[in-house]
């Protein structure tokens, strides 16, 4: 009875000790299913904010002038020329070789199709509507040669010769020099107008004035000279090469949430984009900064985080990554 009853005891024991053991074992399996899920969680929110970041950063990536607003805004650099030039909207326009300095306006057709002519006359009129001095085509500016009282700013235009340069620069201080290849005079309903305002492979300037005599029952001159300019060589060359890149900002360090800069000191630069290092240990463009602006990014998430900043320049090309702050 007595060997019964240890043989029951120790069976019970045995019961305790295994549960006792799958009890322990059943907890430390859900524990680690626990910390599995929660490192499982972990890296979901990773990827899912490494994707909004990814997201941001290609929402970030708008036009120029949506992301950098000093585009908005008058600039003092003069433009570099390189295949991104876009032409010039000119605002003053000198002729050594007729001692003639004067400012440009714009214009653009009358009701009867014709080129609207200078309000004064001594002022000079771009044709806006057309091409803009430095790009391929025919830009044109027209202006007086005389009135009741004289002679007008474009009165000695006749006298240019072969090789006389042209000199056109808009109010960043941007400009472009142009030499005379020919003159010519039409009768003033002959005149080739695709010749003088059409297109053009090459990069022309082309002044227009009246000449001949002056019909009285018209108003107007019978004929109109136009003098055929072309952007100077080395210019045109010029605008042949590719836009380089600026050079990155220096000085780049953290304090605290915020992120400071040195200014890249070169014409033509914009702004700065500003990129961090995100959990999956890429760098994501997170702001950008316009040139005129403070040179500096708080982020209030800076904690541990890595960051680079970079230089953008009006053709839109970027630097190489400054050193790492962080």
């Amino acid at each position: 009875m007595k060997r019964g009853d240890d043989v029951k005891k120790a069976i019970v024991l045995a019961y305790c000790i295994l549960s006792l053991v799958l009890l322990v074992s059943g907890g430390l399996y859900f524990k680690e299913q626990m910390v599995e899920a929660k490192e499982m969680k972990q890296q979901n929110a990773a990827k899912q904010k490494e994707k909004e970041a990814q997201s941001k950063d290609l929402k970030s990536r708008v036009m120029l002038e949506e992301e950098f607003a000093v585009l908005k805004k008058h600039k003092t650099e003069a433009k570099q020329l390189n295949k991104e030039f876009k032409g010039i909207i000119p605002a003053k326009v000198s002729i050594p070789a007729i001692h003639v300095e004067a400012s440009i306006e714009q214009v653009g057709l009358l009701d009867s199709g014709e080129m609207a002519a200078p309000s004064t006359e001594n002022g000079v009129a771009w044709f806006e509507p057309g091409a803009k001095p430095g790009v391929k085509g025919n830009a044109v500016l027209a202006g007086h040669v005389d009135s009741k009282t004289g002679p007008a700013v474009f009165y000695n235009l006749k006298n240019l010769k072969k090789d006389d340069e042209i000199t056109v620069r808009d109010v960043q201080g941007t400009t472009l020099t142009f030499v005379v290849k020919r003159t010519k005079s039409y009768p003033r309903d002959k005149a080739p107008l695709n010749e003088i305002f059409g297109y053009s492979n090459k990069r022309n300037l082309n002044l227009i004035t009246c000449t001949g005599t002056f019909d009285r029952a018209e108003g107007t001159h019978q004929e109109r000279l136009v003098v055929y300019t072309e952007l100077k060589a080395d210019q045109a060359k010029e605008l042949e090469r590719e836009a380089t890149a600026p050079k990155p900002p220096t000085h780049v360090k953290m304090s605290g949430n915020l992120l400071m800069w040195y200014a890249v000191r070169e014409g033509n630069i914009i702004g700065y984009r500003i990129y961090k290092k995100n959990l999956g240990g890429t760098f994501v463009h997170i702001g950008s900064v316009s040139e005129f602006e403070r040179k500096s990014f708080a982020d209030s998430d800076a904690s541990q985080s890595h960051y680079y900043v970079t230089a953008v320049n009006e053709s839109g090309k970027e630097s190489a990554p400054s050193s790492i702050a962080k």
